[in-house]
């Protein structure tokens, strides 16, 4: 007998500042999380005693990575609900000192590792009937942001592969989406906002009327892209900005 729970969510960077928001909003409303995070130390902190978290410690660039978070997946539960890819980093370098080891690890992290882990999902054929996917962008692929080449370059490249991805989920009524974020206060924009000039971190801000956002607004976008609400949306990108676009 299969003694496997239903189906579960997959929330990667989940010790992160967004993943952990979503995470904790799905856990609340009595969902099954896989938490993976390349940080051991943090995720088993940030999960520490709470119900219905599995968590898993990977580096989502390796194979070994891929390899676990699916073995994890396939051990406890029939397949998943959802894939919330929230995992991701920013490499600052002006155009002269960015490295394509730089590139490579960036585009491994944010385009490669999901196009393989939803081919995962479509290949097993393991995923609930109404499953949903959502990926995070950023505002850095459509403006200009000086030494932010890299990660711009990488953030593209998950609005490249939305709709052609989402083509070929739909056939299996796997919806997939992606939400475009401004600035976001988490632990990775603090680190290049707290080299900004006093002057400088002014004008940012006066460039977010509604305010610069928190991980619990961006948290509040995904969850509802994962849900039911959303379900006669595919394909699209959700812009979450505090009218900086205005």
């Amino acid at each position: 007998m299969d003694e496997r729970e239903e189906y579960c969510t997959v929330v990667t960077g989940a010790a992160g500042g967004i993943g952990f928001a979503v995470a904790s909003r799905l856990l609340a409303a009595g969902e099954r999380v896989v938490a993976a995070d390349l940080d051991a130390d943090r995720l088993a902190e940030r999960f520490a005693g709470r119900e219905g978290v599995v968590t898993v410690a990977c580096d989502l660039a390796a194979d070994a990575g891929l390899q676990a978070l699916t073995d994890a997946i396939a051990g406890r539960f029939v397949g998943a609900r959802g894939f919330v890819h929230a995992a991701g980093f920013d490499m600052m370098a002006p155009l002269g000192m960015t490295t394509p080891d730089d590139m490579q690890r960036l585009f491994s992290i944010h385009a490669v590792f999901p196009v393989r882990f939803m081919g995962w999902m479509a290949k097993m054929r393991n995923h609930a009937p109404d499953a949903s996917c959502v990926l995070i962008s950023s505002l850095s692929a459509h403006e200009g942001a000086k030494g932010h080449v890299a990660y711009a370059a990488a953030k593209g490249a998950v609005e490249g592969l939305l709709k052609p991805a989402a083509a070929e989920l739909v056939e299996r009524g796997v919806r997939l989406n992606a939400v475009v974020l401004g600035v976001v206060e988490t632990g990775m924009s603090r680190r290049w906002m707290d080299m900004l000039l006093p002057a400088r971190r002014e004008e940012l801000e006066r460039g977010y009327p509604l305010g610069l956002g928190r991980a619990g607004d961006a948290a509040e976008a995904v969850c509802f892209l994962l849900s039911p609400a959303s379900r006669w949306i595919t394909g699209q990108t959700l812009v979450c900005d505090g009218g900086h676009s205005l």
